[in-house]
Parts: structure tokens; C-alpha cells; sequence
């Protein structure tokens, strides 16, 4: 009964219970055919965070309990504020099904400039320009660099089609 009442192993075994999940589901990400001897996939970063994720989880769950902090999980989380966060989380969900109509460059511009306003960022301006510079930058890395395909998004398709 120990383990539950610590904060520190409680978390760390729900995000190896998430860890191992993902780790799982990693191996349903499609493989392009015609990259078999290819070093970096669409599965190697899933792949490889839920690996180390599973290895800090575990290294967190056997180390001792320290136990000069004797607080329970409900004084730890008093002064959390679960509104960002639940907004946060509530965002994700929107992006990961906005993405395949948005595509990934306008989807996650706006997950970015949405989440710099969540959390407390009154600049607009300056939330555009840095998830503008971020989504490109990580466009160009992740289409030229590595050769992935990123979606354009249904939207794309159907304003092309109206063209």
C-alpha cells in the first residue's frame, strides 16, 4: 500500500501503463513498402520514445521512495491549475481529429497558437510568428530531410478542386 499513497510511483506506473499502450500501437503504424532498409520510418520515433519512456518509468517505480516529502496525492495536487490542462488535453483530442481534414501544416498551426493562448500568452502576434516559424521548420525537416509524407488535409483538396 505504500506505492499508492506516493505520488511519484503512482505516476510513474500510470505513464508506464500508457508507455506500454503506445509502445503497442507503435507497431500499427503503416511502413512504406519501399522503405525497408531505410534507418528512420514513421515507426522509429514512437518507437523509440516509448522505449525510453517504458526505461524511465521503470527506473522511477524500483528506486526508492523518498519519503522527506510525506504528502498524499490529494495534498500534491491542491494547487494544480486543471483548467490549462484540461483545455490542453481537450485540444489534443480536437488536433489529432482536425488532422487529416486540415492537413498538417494549418492543424498544427492552430493547435500551436491555441495552446500559446491556453496558456496565457496575450501577444497574437507573436503566438502566430513562432507557430508559424516552428510548423514550417518542422515541415521542411520532417518532408525533405527524412522524405516523409505529411497529408495536406481534405481541405486543401476540396479548395484546389473549387479552383
Amino acid at each position: 500500500m505504500a506505492m499508492i499513497d506516493n505520488k511519484d510511483k503512482v505516476g510513474a506506473a500510470l505513464l508506464l501503463v500508457f508507455a506500454l499502450f503506445y509502445f503497442r500501437y507503435s507497431f500499427d503504424i503503416p511502413a512504406d513498402p519501399t522503405a525497408v532498409g531505410e534507418f528512420f520510418t514513421p515507426r522509429t520515433l514512437p518507437t523509440g520514445l516509448a522505449i525510453l519512456t517504458i526505461i524511465c518509468s521503470l527506473v522511477q517505480l524500483f528506486m526508492p521512495a523518498n519519503d522527506s516529502e510525506n504528502l498524499s496525492i490529494r495534498d500534491a495536487v491542491a494547487g494544480y491549475q486543471w483548467k490549462p490542462m484540461i483545455l490542453l488535453t481537450s485540444l489534443m483530442v480536437v488536433y489529432s481529429l482536425s488532422f487529416s481534414f486540415l492537413g498538417f501544416i494549418l492543424a498544427t498551426l492552430l493547435f500551436l497558437c491555441i495552446g500559446f493562448i491556453i496558456l496565457g500568452e496575450k501577444r497574437l502576434m507573436l503566438c502566430f510568428s513562432i507557430a508559424a516559424g516552428l510548423v514550417l521548420f518542422m515541415w521542411g525537416m520532417l518532408t525533405q530531410l527524412f522524405g516523409l509524407y505529411l497529408d495536406d488535409g481534405s481541405l486543401y483538396r476540396i479548395i484546389l478542386e473549387a479552383l
